[in-house]
């Protein structure tokens, strides 16, 4: 009985010997597969602010009238149009180009195997008269006009994005000069309030400063409205949802459009 109680002991303590082993390297290989997992993981958790940061830059980027126009050549509708016009034209220029097609033709008369008759023919047409280059001729003419209404929608949409380039330029300029009035106006309406205080002049002087701060108030409150109207009418010029974050590049005194690319004869 001793030795069986014994052996008994015996593999009780094995068996939780092998136990801790087999808990030991499973807490093992869960330390380093947590280790590995969050080395892969930590790209991945810091990407959406990596992104953020670079999408911050993009946006600061200031919006040059280049840009501006090629923005709105990519997005206007009128010019994808314009262009889908122009490659449909192409193909009527390739299609008239090409020769009719020939025709195999089959027939079968009487359906008795006695008697019954099958033929096959195989037809060439031959356009006479000058059909074929008439038909191109015609073809060509009508890719001109497609090309010709292509470039003057392209010519519209940037002189509006000029007109618009050149509007929120102005009104920025404008917003600037009302901020720095409003600032010199509160200061100037500070100082007569403190000579008020002081007893050197008359109260009514105070008023007159207020009522004059009250005026460029107002024309600043105009003139962020004209700078949204204008940014507005430029942001969909451009296909655009969002405003324009950045700063637009160049001064309303120095705006120059840039010359378009004649393509070379």
């Amino acid at each position: 009985m001793l030795k069986g109680n014994h052996g008994n002991k015996g593999q009780r303590a094995a068996r939780g010997h092998k136990k801790f082993a087999l808990a030991t390297v499973a807490a093992t290989i869960l330390l380093g597969t947590t280790g590995a997992w969050s080395q892969v993981m930590a790209p991945i958790i810091q990407s959406p602010q990596s992104v953020l940061g670079t999408t911050s830059v993009l946006s600061a980027t200031p919006l040059s009238l280049a840009r501006a126009i090629e923005l709105a050549m990519e997005s206007n509708p009128e010019v994808a149009a314009a262009t889908r016009q122009v490659e449909a034209s192409e193909g009527q220029v390739i299609q008239g180009r090409v020769r009719p097609n020939p025709e195999l033709a089959y027939s079968l008369e009487d359906t008795r195997s006695q008697t019954r008759t099958q033929s096959w023919q195989l037809n060439l047409p031959i356009e006479l008269g000058g059909k074929r280059a008439a038909r191109t001729k015609a073809a060509e003419k009508a890719r001109e006009q497609a090309l010709a209404q292509l470039a003057d929608v392209r010519a519209t949409v940037r002189a509006n994005v000029v007109a618009a380039f050149f509007d929120v330029l102005t009104a920025q300029e404008r917003l600037a000069l009302a901020k720095d009035s409003s600032a010199l106006a509160k200061s100037s309406t500070d100082a007569v309030a403190k000579r008020v205080a002081a007893g050197k002049v008359s109260p009514v002087e105070e008023t007159k400063a207020r009522v004059a701060e009250s005026g460029i108030r107002v024309e600043l409150s105009q003139a962020a409205s004209e700078e949204r109207n204008a940014l507005t009418r430029l942001n969909a010029l451009l296909g655009r949802t969002t405003a324009v974050a950045g700063a637009l590049e160049g001064k309303a005194d120095d705006l120059r459009a840039p010359r378009s690319r004649r393509p070379s004869r």
